[in-house]
């Protein structure tokens, strides 16, 4: 999850950028995004809203950074 995270950078407009090769899978879905790739909310890949899906990975990966500090 956070090597996915990790391709991507969040744009002043909310939107995010693949800026490396992303790859993600589990048991459902794999999802492969190319490095400029922009998303916006809304938009969906395998009927996932990526942004909304990155924004809630970015806080889970700051609450357990703080966690430890």
């Amino acid at each position: 999850m956070t090597e996915f995270l990790k391709a991507f950078q969040r744009n002043q407009d909310g939107s995010w950028t693949c800026v490396t090769r992303a790859v993600y899978v589990d048991r459902e879905a794999r999802i492969q995004v190319t490095p400029g790739t922009t998303f916006t909310r809304g938009t969906s890949i395998m009927g996932v809203d990526l942004v909304e899906w990155l924004e809630r990975q970015r806080e889970t990966v700051s609450r357990r950074a703080a966690a430890r500090a």
